[in-house]
């Protein structure tokens, strides 16, 4: 059955690790007689976290699809997971909904990834619902959670409903506009008596209620102003528009073991959040050219490359080719599927403001816009992901991997959009950078499971460079005789420092003691030599070299012999000009709230940072410093750790600055010992 778009809801459920969004979900999906039995997180045995690194770890890793209909509704379900290394999986579903289920621990209250995902479906608009799960738990408190609530969305944060009793002891929840009571057992169904202070506390939420809602509507203000009643049909239909345009966040409670405070839950998400809109934020037009886009990609060893694809308006069937306006290919017709966890249902059609999956797309990736060919749609703003900020180098563990490596890592780049890849020609890596430690380990078991490739992984090395202080005037000969024609280059070398990051070459030559077509062979020898310098191997830079003397022979002489003579006069040079080591330092901004500045700081400082100034931006403080790179390989995870995952920055190449002393000689012998090794 079609179900029409104004009876639809996309809606992204949202929480921190361990709130119980995925047990939330499954009670909804069993609610709706999708599945017959409550599966577990602990069990494995869930609709939605059916991977095997989701099973073994019990925590979703990738957002995953869980479509019902409820009572004429479709409730088109994205679970997304709960841990910041995952946060574009979050990202990729808050950018496609209309609707977001915030769900929150009556235990816990507001953690950090419930400020972040609230963060970020704000920023998007996104109409929330909040559901505090868990009132069966000992230790849960409804009200505190509501507070911190409160605190994190501001006055429009308002109860629907209120608990009757707390665990063990919970009863269940009471609607606070119209009365009614919503059991935690089905066996009970009579209110029981309430104590005072809770009728109490219903009595002066419904007040703040009503105020909130009839604010929607003048006429209804005036009313309520002037004392007259308001029907609760009227209050109920303000409040449907006071939750769309944002006049308020409606808050509800319950467990995922209280059925019928579950299908409440999913009678709210169908009343009160928004039907489908087109990108523009008005009703979508299925009539007009299809205009769709891609928010996720997985590749599955039986389909090939699936892409989850939200349309804005038009139509598409099984049968119809799609034109990518941003890769500007045209892709062949593809079969519709609507996904439940893993398993597939195919579809003939879908319609503007389903969320569906094609499978086989060659050209098309996350972001991407689809149209029909010819129809002149441009493509839709990009999908802007978090960027990522915990790199790793990974390694080949075999000779057969190494051929594999780099066609697994592109095709595990596309399904995850929050990762960056790069090859260091320098210091010959395969560097890989991730949302965090758990991100990448998953990236690791995810290459072995899918992709039969092997690796090992370590810190990335540093990208140094090695310079002089001094001027030096350095000879090289390279002279050998072997029967026929010898070798013979001659060379005088003055190796000069510069600071511009820059090297320059140039000769003196006075009186042809050098040939001139042998000019550039010593140059070309310069250059190779300087490839990898006298101390620990690194490039050498910041330097001007000079040809100033030299002889030939006129027989024996030859561009070889003179790219030979440079090496040596180069490297004899080297060790005359007081040679030292340069690192890379990086400028960094880091964002946290102003709690943690202190202890940020602290950090920078013991990290050989120079911090350059704070601001205040909000209640955050913004710092800017300037930080060794290697300093800065396991900063992601002290500035988690430091600011409990409230901690945002970003890095970008400043200048190569001259290493320590003590640490030059570290790092000198830790190449010596590197090279003794192979």
């Amino acid at each position: 059955m079609t179900i029409p778009v104004t009876n639809t809801r996309n809606i992204a459920v949202l929480a921190h690790n361990g709130a119980g969004k995925t047990s939330l979900v499954e009670a909804m999906l069993f609610n709706a007689g999708l599945i017959s039995r409550k599966g577990k997180v602990e069990d494995g045995n869930t609709a939605t976290d059916y991977l095997p690194e989701e099973i073994k770890r019990k925590v979703s890793i990738q957002a995953a699809m869980a479509p019902l209909n409820w009572q004429g509704t479709k409730l088109c379900l994205i679970d997304t997971p709960g841990y910041n290394d995952f946060i574009g999986e979050a990202v990729g579903a808050i950018s496609v909904v209309e609707g977001v289920l915030l769900v929150v621990c009556g235990v816990s209250g507001v953690e950090v990834q419930t400020e972040v995902t609230w963060q970020k479906s704000q920023e998007k608009g996104r109409i929330p619902l909040i559901f505090v799960n868990k009132l069966d738990r000992e230790n849960s408190n409804f009200g505190q959670a509501l507070e911190q609530l409160r605190e994190l969305g501001g006055n429009q944060v308002l109860p629907l409903q209120w608990p009757i009793g707390t665990a063990p002891n919970w009863q269940g929840m009471v609607d606070i506009l119209d009365g009614s009571f919503i059991s935690s057992n089905p066996k009970v169904k009579d209110m029981p008596t309430l104590p005072d202070a809770e009728e109490a506390a219903i009595k002066s939420w419904r007040e703040k209620l009503i105020e909130a809602v009839v604010e929607t509507d003048e006429d209804l203000m005036m009313r309520y102003l002037e004392g007259e009643e308001i029907s609760q049909a009227e209050i109920s239909q303000a409040l449907v528009e006071a939750v769309k345009s944002g006049v308020v966040y409606p808050v509800l409670g319950g467990s995922v073991t209280a059925d019928e405070t579950v299908k409440v839950l999913m009678d709210k998400l169908a009343q009160l959040l928004p039907a489908p809109k087109d990108e523009t934020g008005n009703p979508p037009d299925p009539n007009a050219p299809l205009k769709a886009q891609v928010f996720k990609t997985v590749i599955d060893s039986y389909l090939g490359k699936v892409n989850f694809v939200r349309i804005y308006q038009g139509r598409l069937t099984g049968d119809m080719p799609v034109y990518n306006t941003s890769t500007q290919r045209e892709e062949k017709a593809t079969p519709l599927l609507s996904l439940l966890g893993k398993n597939q249902q195919p579809l003939e059609k879908a319609q503007a403001g389903d969320i569906i999956t094609l499978a086989k797309l060659q050209h098309t990736t996350t972001g991407d816009t689809l149209t029909t060919k010819g129809s002149g749609i441009e493509p839709l703003p990009p999908i802007v992901f978090p960027r990522p900020g915990l790199a790793m180098a990974f390694h080949p563990a075999s000779k057969a991997d190494e051929d594999k490596l780099g066609v697994s890592l592109q095709r595990l780049r596309e399904e995850e959009p929050c990762l960056l890849l790069e090859r260091n020609v320098e210091t010959k890596e395969t560097i890989l950078t991730g949302m965090g430690p758990l991100h990448l380990e998953v990236m690791v078991e995810r290459l072995q499971r899918k992709y039969g490739t092997n690796v090992t992984t370590s810190w990335p090395k540093i990208p140094y460079r090695e310079t002089i202080r001094k001027q030096a005037k350095a000879e090289g000969k390279h002279k050998k005789q072997t029967g026929g024609h010898g070798q013979y280059g001659h060379v005088w070398l003055v190796l000069e420092p510069k600071n511009d990051g820059e090297f320059n070459f140039e000769e003196k030559i006075f009186g042809g003691v050098v040939p001139r077509n042998f000019i550039p062979a010593v140059e070309k020898g310069v250059r190779e030599v300087m490839v990898e310098g006298n101390l620990a191997g690194f490039p050498v830079t910041n330097l001007k070299v000079t040809l100033v003397d030299g002889s030939y022979h006129p027989v024996d002489s030859s561009e070889l012999s003179f790219k030979l003579a440079a090496h040596i006069a180069f490297r004899k040079g080297m060790d005359m000009a007081d040679p030292y080591l340069l690192e890379p330092v990086m400028q960094v901004e880091i964002n946290v709230p102003e709690q943690y500045l202190g202890d940020i700081l602290g950090d920078v400082n013991s990290r050989r940072g120079r911090v350059l100034g704070s601001e205040m931006v909000g209640n955050r403080q913004i710092v800017q410093a300037l930080v060794p790179q290697k300093e800065m390989i396991q900063f992601p995870i002290q500035l988690q750790a430091i600011a409990q995952g409230r901690g945002f920055y970003k890095a970008e190449f400043h200048s190569y600055q001259e290493v320590p002393a003590r640490s030059a000689q570290a790092i000198i012998e830790e190449v010596k010992n590197d090279d003794a090794k192979k």
